[in-house]
């Protein structure tokens, strides 16, 4: 519809009703009688009202209220508090979070330093990728799918000025986002995030425990498959705040296994998690004998990821460098995990996404306020 004004036609399908605002405990809604009109380019239409969008059974300010306590409380909360539908919650994000956009300046505009990430949704069957600005520590975009094919459609969304001004391009180890910036930004820096380099290390040192684990197991070894029930989440946790269980496993981990093989991964990705908090100069030389001893740990999964880190090893050392990735893409990730966490329920990605906007993309969201 265009919005202008046009003739009248015919007095309508009758009255309509729409959802407002609660009064208190009363339910209140607005209802009015609809007439069409002619109109040249759209032909009969039924005439626009000003307190809701064309073919919505919603107020204006029903959907603001309802988007506001979306980005501020639980699913819970929502449905309760408003008496809606979570399905109709999501179209009502979908529709706010287009409005807001509309009204806002250009998220791509002054970007320089860009996060990307893929995150899962729907017991990680299907993915989103999500772009984070950095500066301003919100996303910036998000769409539907996972891998080159998505990534190149936020370039293509960019002008040329604006991807020349990007300067650093954190993620994952991914080939797909190496590609990418080499291909729309081959002026900018390619950073591994910290949060992934110490997961890579993670992952190798649970691989090594299920190993251990299971030899154990068949060689009935009943003492070695004890001890080792107790050891997974001391060996993955970080040492800084260990309860008193988790410091009695990490005492047996070295009794554990002959070999020590599981206490020395466990020092691995110690001294790796550690050398990436060093200044520059100090963790190019320690990242240097991590790799030394990696490599000659005879420890087949820490052998493996040691000549993924010797390859990686420039991108690891310039994420030291920046200071952008490590703390401020680790809380994008977890605001949108709890987001797409709130948007189960949900039977279209397009509102997951909008609903992602409205809670980390820094859209100017107000309770609706009287007119004056």
């Amino acid at each position: 519809m265009c919005g202008r004004r046009r003739h009248g036609y015919g007095q309508g399908g009758g009255v309509r009703r729409w959802r407002h605002q609660d009064f208190g405990c009363w339910r209140v809604g607005l209802v009015a009688s609809m007439p069409r009109v002619d109109c040249p380019e759209c032909g009969v239409v039924v005439a626009r009202v000003p307190w809701a969008e064309p073919g919505n059974r919603f107020t204006r300010d029903f959907e603001a209220e309802c988007a506001w306590l979306m980005g501020v409380a639980n699913r819970k909360t929502v449905s309760g508090f408003l008496h809606v539908a979570w399905r109709a919650a999501g179209d009502i994000a979908r529709r706010v979070a287009d409005r807001l956009r509309t009204a806002m300046p250009s998220p791509f505009d002054g970007l320089t330093a860009i996060g990307v990430d893929g995150t899962s949704h729907r017991k990680g069957h299907t993915y989103i990728t999500v772009v984070v600005g950095h500066e301003r520590h919100r996303v910036v975009w998000a769409h539907d799918g996972y891998g080159g094919d998505v990534f190149d459609l936020f370039f293509r969304r960019l002008a040329e000025e604006r991807k020349a001004s990007i300067r650093v391009v954190a993620g994952d180890g991914a080939r797909w986002i190496d590609s990418c910036v080499a291909a729309h930004c081959p002026n900018a820096e390619r950073v591994l995030d910290g949060f992934h380099i110490v997961s890579w290390m993670t992952g190798a040192l649970d691989q090594v425990r299920r190993r251990l684990w299971n030899q154990a197991r068949r060689a009935g070894n009943e003492e070695v498959t004890k001890r080792m029930r107790g050891v997974k989440h001391a060996v993955l946790k970080n040492p800084d705040d260990p309860t008193d269980r988790q410091n009695d496993a990490l005492g047996a981990i070295r009794n554990t296994d002959p070999k020590g093989r599981l206490y020395r991964a466990w020092q691995l990705k110690e001294l790796l998690r550690t050398l990436l908090r060093h200044p520059l100069d100090q963790a190019r030389g320690e990242l240097d004998h991590w790799v030394f001893r990696a490599s000659r740990s005879r420890i087949p999964e820490i052998v493996e990821l040691s000549e993924k880190i010797r390859r990686r090893r420039p991108d690891i050392l310039r994420t030291i460098r920046p200071g952008y990735p490590n703390a401020r893409l680790e809380a994008s990730d977890n605001r949108i995990k709890a987001a797409i966490r709130m948007a189960y329920g949900f039977h279209h990605v397009d509102n997951l996404i909008a609903l992602t906007m409205l809670r980390c993309g820094g859209l100017d969201m107000h309770l609706p306020q009287p007119a004056i």
